[in-house]
């Protein structure tokens, strides 16, 4: 949280006297950035002070402080979203993520229920079914780390997409060649989220990911235009509601209770939450899944112990969610060991009586 006030109760890292640089590179660098939190709390305790992104803050850590600062937040909303221009612009400006208050709870409210996992459950189980035939045929071995981030992205697109188009552009040559360059374009997108802001630049990290997003929102806006030719040409009357729907079909048809507000998104709002949901659901999930495997890879007590409870639930005759249970237990501590965003970012907006109260030694 970016702080106006100092406080000498607070420690500090002494990187963070130069805002120009602080510790913003062990934050945006991918090798550095879980351990840095785990070494600076070593070094401070659970609350410290260093510059980041050319602004001063204060980073809180620990279930304990976050907790307080989550309930802070809920009952006075007295921070936004903190993120520079150059990642305003990677996602858009009308991305939930960087958007604050009654703006932010609109594109939520309607954003919110065409992400249920329920609603995507064939396409998630066919693109998993898919992913795990290709590693058996796999004679050699391969980097798992990149083949998982190709996965989740694979299954992203499918579910932007829907499944039919997803089939319809792997058969036919043109469109399987604009899939290709989809996923090639939004890995190189993702790669500009954690390098420096030099999209001014030729030739850097961050100006290719500016030329990918502006490809994949063409891309993207066709689809849309493509969509909303098909739904305007189908008959109310003879529309299947059964058949399963693509993300951007159900964006298109979100709206709010609220009819005296602006209750829909447009296409571009489409297009940059889009770029949000991709970002936080693959190399998320990929990050999880990748630290799942290394965990079962060094602890063989572990993973038998897992392993008897899918199979002893595969055969039982009477099923019942234990190994869902184990599973999720799993995972949990997965996540609480590797946890895939290790960080956020939010500005204070008021520091006076509705600031956010640190708490004991740390004050207001």
């Amino acid at each position: 949280a970016k702080k106006q006030e100092s406080s000498s109760s607070i420690p500090g890292n002494p990187r963070g006297k130069y805002p120009l640089l602080g510790d913003t590179i062990e934050l945006l660098n991918p090798n550095t950035m879980a351990s840095y939190q785990v070494s600076s709390r070593r070094k401070h305790g659970p609350i410290w002070r260093t510059s980041v992104l050319f602004n001063k803050c204060i980073f809180v850590s620990g279930a304990e402080h976050l907790q307080k600062l989550s309930k802070q937040e809920q009952l006075h909303r007295n921070t936004t979203a903190c993120f520079p221009p150059h990642h305003r612009a990677l996602f858009g400006h009308h991305s939930v993520l960087v958007t604050s208050g009654e703006e932010h709870a609109r594109l939520r409210s309607l954003i919110t229920p065409a992400l249920q996992p329920s609603l995507y459950e064939e396409e998630i189980r066919m693109a998993v079914t898919a992913f795990v035939s290709r590693c058996k045929n796999e004679k050699d071995y391969f980097p798992l780390v990149d083949a998982l981030k190709q996965f989740t992205l694979s299954v992203a697109l499918r579910i932007v997409l829907g499944e039919y188009r997803w089939q319809e552009w792997m058969k036919s040559d043109n469109n399987n060649s604009r899939l290709v360059a989809l996923l090639d374009d939004f890995s190189i997108w993702s790669k500009g989220l954690l390098s420096p802001p030099t999209s001014f630049i030729p030739f850097t990290v961050s100006y290719y990911a500016m030329k990918a997003r502006k490809r994949i929102r063409n891309i993207l806006l066709e689809v849309i235009e493509e969509e909303k030719e098909v739904l305007n040409s189908r008959d109310e009357g003879s529309c299947d509601r059964n058949q399963k729907k693509s993300l951007i079909e159900r964006l298109l048809h979100a709206t709010t209770n609220n009819a005296a507000a602006n209750s829909s998104l447009t296409e571009e709002a489409i297009v940059d939450n889009i770029f949000t949901l991709v970002f936080a659901g693959t190399d998320t999930t990929a990050s999880v899944l990748t630290s799942a495997f290394f965990e079962l890879a060094k602890n063989d007590e572990v993973r038998e112990r897992l392993q008897a409870c899918v199979e002893k639930e595969e055969f039982a005759e009477n099923k019942n969610d234990a190994a869902d249970e184990t599973l999720r237990a799993f995972l949990s501590e997965v996540q609480r060991c590797y946890p895939a965003a290790p960080f956020t970012m939010r500005n204070i907006a008021d520091t006076g009586a509705n600031g956010i109260d640190l708490g004991g030694k740390y004050g207001r």
